[in-house]
C-alpha cells in the first residue's frame, strides 16, 4: 500500500509505520492492521470519537496526556493505553518533552474478546513495570511486518496476542506508578535473577541491596503476582529440576547446590512448585521412553 490510511497521523517526525491489511468480516483469530514508532512534533494532538480497530499504544521517551471516558491521565515513558470502537479520546504531546510511542492496531473475530479477557478493553490507561521488554516486543512486530514474507501475517497475529497478555501481566494496579518504589523493585528483581543460586533468603537479598525486607514484601505485592521469596524459589526450583534431570544426581546434592541445609525441606519445597516430589518428578523421567525423553 502506497497511501498512508487517513487514521495515521501527520504531526509526527521520524515515523516507522506499516499497514498490513484490512480485515475482512471472515477473518477468523486476531489480524494485525497496522504498526509503527513515531515522534510527536510539539503540536501532536489527536482527537477522536470512535476508532475502527482495537488499538494499543505505548509511550517510551517525553510526555503527554491522554482523555479516554472523561478522565484525564498524565503520559510518561511506560505509559499504556488502549482504545477501539466507540471509545471517544483525545491524546495530545507536551512540547517541551515531546512523545516517542509505538502504536498497535488490529481486528478479526477474537480481538475484541482478547482485549476484554485481559482486562484492556473499553479504553485502558495505566503504567507498566518493564519498559524494555515491551519496546523489544513491538521492534519484532515492526520487524515482522517489514519482512512481508508468507509467514509474515501469521507471526504478527501471534505477537499482538503475546504483547496484548504481556502488557495485561504488567500492568500495574491504579496509583502503582510510583517511579522510586518501581526502580527498587526492578533491582530487586533483577538480583534475583542474577544471584538466585547463592541467595538464601529474602533477608540475603535485603542485605545485599540496602533495601529493609519487609518493604521489599510490600513492592512485590504491589508490582508482581507473587512475594520476593515465592519468585526466588521458583528460580532455584527450575534450575534444581534441570540438576534432576542429569543421569545419577542425587535429590540431596541438588539440594546442597540450591543451598537447602535440610534436604525434607528442598523435597517439599520442590513439591509446591511442581506438585510431585524430586523422586518421583525423576522417577517420571526414568520411565519416559528414550524417543519421548526429547534429550538435547
Amino acid at each position: 500500500m502506497t497511501q498512508e490510511p487517513e487514521y495515521f497521523s501527520r504531526q509526527v517526525t521520524d515515523a516507522r509505520r506499516w499497514f498490513l491489511s484490512l480485515p475482512r468480516p471472515r477473518d477468523l483469530g486476531v489480524v494485525a492492521v497496522s504498526v509503527g514508532c513515531e515522534r510527536c512534533l510539539p503540536d501532536y494532538e489527536v482527537r477522536r470519537n470512535d476508532f475502527r480497530f482495537q488499538a494499543v499504544e505505548m509511550v517510551a521517551e517525553g510526555r503527554g496526556s491522554l482523555t479516554i471516558h472523561g478522565r484525564t491521565s498524565i503520559l510518561r515513558p511506560g505509559s499504556v493505553f488502549t482504545y477501539g470502537p466507540g471509545v471517544k479520546h483525545r491524546i495530545r504531546n507536551d512540547g517541551r518533552h515531546p512523545m516517542l510511542k509505538y502504536f498497535l492496531d488490529f481486528g478479526g473475530s477474537d480481538a475484541a474478546p482478547l482485549m476484554k479477557e485481559q482486562g484492556l478493553a473499553d479504553g485502558v490507561a495505566a503504567q507498566v513495570t518493564e519498559l524494555h521488554e515491551l519496546v523489544e516486543l513491538f521492534e519484532l512486530l515492526i520487524r515482522s511486518a517489514v519482512s512481508n514474507t508468507r509467514q509474515s501475517p501469521r507471526i504478527c497475529s501471534l505477537l499482538v496476542e503475546l504483547l496484548v497478555c504481556k502488557i495485561a501481566e504488567q500492568q500495574m494496579p491504579p496509583g502503582g506508578g510510583d517511579s522510586r518504589a518501581l526502580a527498587t523493585f526492578q533491582r530487586a528483581k533483577t538480583h534475583i535473577q542474577e544471584h538466585f543460586l547463592e541467595l538464601r533468603s529474602i533477608s540475603d537479598l535485603a542485605r545485599e541491596i540496602h533495601v529493609n525486607a519487609a518493604y521489599l514484601s510490600r513492592l512485590f505485592q504491589r508490582f508482581h503476582h507473587q512475594s520476593p521469596y515465592q519468585y526466588l524459589m521458583r528460580l532455584k526450583m527450575s534450575r534444581a529440576a534441570s540438576l534432576l534431570l542429569i543421569p545419577g544426581k542425587l535429590v540431596k546434592e541438588v539440594a546442597a547446590e540450591m543451598h537447602f541445609a535440610d534436604p525434607f525441606h528442598f523435597s517439599r519445597t520442590f513439591k509446591s512448585v511442581y506438585g510431585l516430589s524430586p523422586e518421583h518428578f525423576t522417577l517420571r523421567r526414568q520411565a519416559d521412553p528414550p524417543g519421548a525423553r526429547n534429550d538435547r
